[in-house]
């Protein structure tokens, strides 16, 4: 069956100098790039199964996952408990890193709970920027590289917190 699939490739292609027994080679059409399919790999990659798989047609819900919105107008330590309670339990693998989905969720409501710590902080910085523009070049460059720094530490500091809350190392997120 393999080498029937592999036979309707090889008839698809304009034959390549170099295809044989061990190898054939594809087009990509429209780039000027090209594809080489070892064909015992191939083999060894294949395994037939004595039943049927049920085909259906991938949706962009397949990959979704439930991520309720947390308010935003919420006290700091209420935002760590409705965003723990989101997140649900931390799972890991077996190598120890944060499971697909635990990671996604723990990213997104990092991040939120980052903008409702920086919302203050943005303004004041606005405010600032705002005395300096078009007046003096040079200080709005330098507002802008300290609130830029400010962020950078609030955004650390409410991942340490998110993290604290979890459970989870700074490491074990950084490496999952």
């Amino acid at each position: 069956m393999l080498e029937q699939k592999l036979a309707v490739l090889t008839s698809l292609n304009v034959s390549v100098d170099g295809d044989g027994d061990e190898k054939v080679s594809f087009n990509l059409f429209g780039t000027g790039k090209s594809i080489v399919i070892d064909k015992a790999k191939l083999r060894e990659a294949i395994t037939i199964q004595d039943a049927p798989v049920v085909e259906r047609q991938a949706t962009a819900e397949d990959g979704k996952i439930d991520m309720p919105a947390i308010q935003q107008d919420l006290s700091e330590d209420d935002y760590l408990v409705k965003a723990c309670e989101a997140i649900g339990e931390v799972k890991k693998t077996q190598r120890k890193t944060l499971e697909k989905d635990t990671f996604i969720k723990v990213f997104k409501y990092t991040g939120d709970f980052a903008k409702l710590k920086n919302k203050d902080l943005k303004a004041k910085a606005q405010e600032t920027r705002s005395e300096f523009f078009e007046i003096d070049h040079k200080k709005y460059l330098d507002s802008l590289k300290a609130t830029i720094g400010e962020e950078e530490k609030s955004y650390e500091s409410a991942s340490q917190l998110m993290f604290d809350r979890l459970c989870i190392s700074q490491a074990c997120f950084e490496k999952s």
